[in-house]
């Protein structure tokens, strides 16, 4: 796959002299993915791996702070503002519904702002909805700050995988994106680590609105960090409506799709709800069920980076299967009485699988189109993706409400990631990289 100008910089390379007299920092459409070398010498397959690293941490706003913490918080948040299931579900697809939206925008808006901007504009606005729910003393005030930390959502999601992959080869496009989503993994062990931390010292086994508000100010500081060390030039417009027409042009775009909106089901369900289903199902102290978290987000760093690695060496398609198949036997045991340990390797079996399955299809688009249409052809298959991701917490928390507990609710789950595999398993592997120049609609 081709790379973008040199746009996103984190420290300015040295300019290395060329025949035509231009500074090696302008690639030209059909160079190579890989670094630039001096003149005789092969180019390297280096990759920068603080710049991904550092650009890869807006994903914990999004998804971490703005997403996961809602199911780690939510007993204690139910508890104070007597929040039902259904209503606890409502969050959730209010969170997804506003991250739909912000998706819609970013995707016909992704041809005339920068990537840059599109990312910081997400980050602020995920920040103001995290200090809402941090000062919320209402069930609406929390609707209100779920909504706007979804809604940042899509500027960070739909521009932080190619800014991360400018530059990385194909061959290790896979094992870079997976950074994304094995920062995510690492905050996720924080959160609940910490606020395990600090209601002991507040010796109060009820808190999370500090939680919040830490998450606010942690957020605000890596804006200011991406603001100083990331340097952006300006990129070249590109026509954002031709994202369906990219997408449609990819080979099996239909079942990736389809098992594109059954993960949204899955991961908009599975964790919202998993804290309540642990006390109430399966018998955990408040302790016990937030810590579980932790278990989740070491998996996922694991998982992030082994499956990121492996779908490098066995293509996409097979490792999006031996993903969703893991999900569905996870969810099956979530909806059993197994003991606890098996809950919890469980857990951890769905946080490896399922925090992979993002950056796996994110690393699918970006095998098939280029560079600069990739924020549209992710966008518009979020496009599908956004209504089952509002429409699973709103369902799966009205069958924990009718039936009294979470079975009904993991069974769904378990199911759909089923269908998803074998979705997924048809698929062919694609050996070629993606061209330079975005395709025409």
């Amino acid at each position: 796959m081709g790379r973008l100008p040199e746009v996103f910089t984190v420290i300015a390379a040295p300019l290395v002299s060329n025949p035509g007299g231009l500074a090696n920092a302008v690639s030209t459409p059909g160079a190579p993915a890989t670094d630039a070398a001096p003149s005789g010498k092969p180019p390297t397959e280096r990759v920068r791996w603080g710049r991904v690293v550092l650009v890869a941490l807006s994903g914990v706003v999004s998804h971490v702070f703005g997403r996961a913490t809602v199911g780690v918080l939510v007993p204690a948040m139910a508890d104070d503002l007597e929040l039902s299931d259904t209503l606890i579900g409502a969050l959730g697809s209010a969170n997804m519904g506003a991250y739909f939206a912000g998706v819609v925008i970013v995707t016909f808006t992704a041809g005339r702002i920068e990537p840059f901007i599109l990312l910081r504009a997400g980050i602020v606005t995920s920040t103001v909805g995290l200090a809402v729910i941090g000062t919320a003393s209402s069930a609406a005030a929390v609707v209100i700050g779920t909504a706007l930390a979804g809604l940042g959502g899509g500027g960070i999601w739909l521009t932080a995988p190619v800014i991360a992959s400018e530059g990385v080869p194909a061959s290790r496009r896979g094992a870079a994106l997976g950074t994304l989503t094995a920062t995510m993994g690492a905050a996720l062990i924080g959160v609940p680590i910490a606020t395990t931390a600090l209601r002991s010292l507040a010796a109060d086994d009820a808190l999370w609105r500090p939680i919040w508000l830490i998450q606010a100010v942690l957020s605000v500081v890596l804006l200011a960090a991406l603001s100083v060390f990331v340097r952006a030039r300006r990129t070249e417009r590109v026509a954002a409506v031709g994202g369906f027409g990219a997408l449609f042009r990819i080979h099996g775009w239909k079942r990736a799709v389809a098992a594109y909106v059954g993960f949204a089901y899955m991961a908009s369900s599975f964790a919202n709800f998993l804290g309540r289903a642990l006390e109430g199902d399966h018998d955990f102290s408040r302790t016990a069920a937030t810590l579980v978290f932790s278990w989740m987000g070491a998996g996922s760093i694991v998982g992030a980076l082994a499956f990121g690695r492996l779908s490098d060496r066995i293509g996409r398609p097979a490792t999006m299967a031996t993903v969703m198949a893991l999900i569905a036997g996870a969810s099956a045991v979530l909806a059993t009485r197994a003991p606890g340990a098996l809950i919890i390797v469980a857990v951890v079996v769905f946080g490896a699988a399922s925090f992979s399955f993002p950056s796996l299809t994110a690393t699918f688009v970006s095998d098939h189109v280029s560079d600069r249409t990739f924020a549209a052809v992710l966008g518009s298959m979020t496009m599908f993706y956004g209504p089952a991701s509002v429409i699973g917490p709103a369902t799966s928390g009205w069958l924990a409400d009718r039936t009294g507990s979470f079975s009904a609710t993991y069974l769904t789950i378990a199911a759909i990631a089923a269908t998803s595999c074998i979705c997924v398993s048809t698929m062919r592997r694609r050996n070629v990289v993606a061209p330079q120049e975005a395709p025409l609609s």
